[in-house]
Order: structure tokens, then sequence, then C-alpha cells
């Protein structure tokens, strides 16, 4: 699964949700705002500034799926949606 196959997806689930990844001169353009975050990090936002989850890589490569759950949200058959596709996200990624 490409990114914007994974965004267009999440997207869909509800349309609160927006999902974005993070580049350098993005980040740099931000700035202490985003301090943890590194580019390439790839953050599912509630209402475009609640983080519901973030994919983050750390300096060996290896990635993680943060989850923070502390928005409302309908159902958990939204959250599993999400959870769902991250997961695909992340294996296509593994595979490449």
């Amino acid at each position: 699964m490409k990114f914007e196959d994974f965004k267009s997806e999440i997207e869909k689930i509800d349309n609160n949700l927006s999902v974005e990844k993070y580049g350098e001169d993005q980040i740099v353009m931000i700035g202490l705002t985003l301090q943890d975050r590194k580019a390439g990090d790839i953050e599912v936002l509630l209402d475009g500034v609640v983080s519901v989850l973030r994919i983050s890589t750390d300096d060996d490569g290896n990635r993680f799926l943060q989850i923070k759950i502390r928005v409302a949200i309908d159902s958990f058959d939204t959250i599993f949606k999400i959870l769902n596709l991250a997961k695909e996200y992340m294996e296509a990624l593994d595979n490449e």
C-alpha cells in the first residue's frame, strides 16, 4: 500500500480525519510544535490538530506505531479500521 492509498482510505473512514507525512523542510518550518517528529513520520489527525496515531522511524530504521486514544471516536469499528490500514501500510513498507 502506497502512502497516497493509505491517506485516501483513512480519510474515507471519517471526513474529520486527515493524514500528514512530514518532510524535513516542513518540520523546520513548523518549528518547536513538532519537535519530536522526523522527516518521513506519518500522522493521522482528527480535525487537523489532534493526533490519533503516528508511524515513526528510529535512527536504525525500525518503525513504530504510536497510538493516542484520547479522542472521542464514535465506535471501536472506526479505531479498528484505522489500525488495520496502518498495519497494511507498515507491512508494505517492510516489503519494499
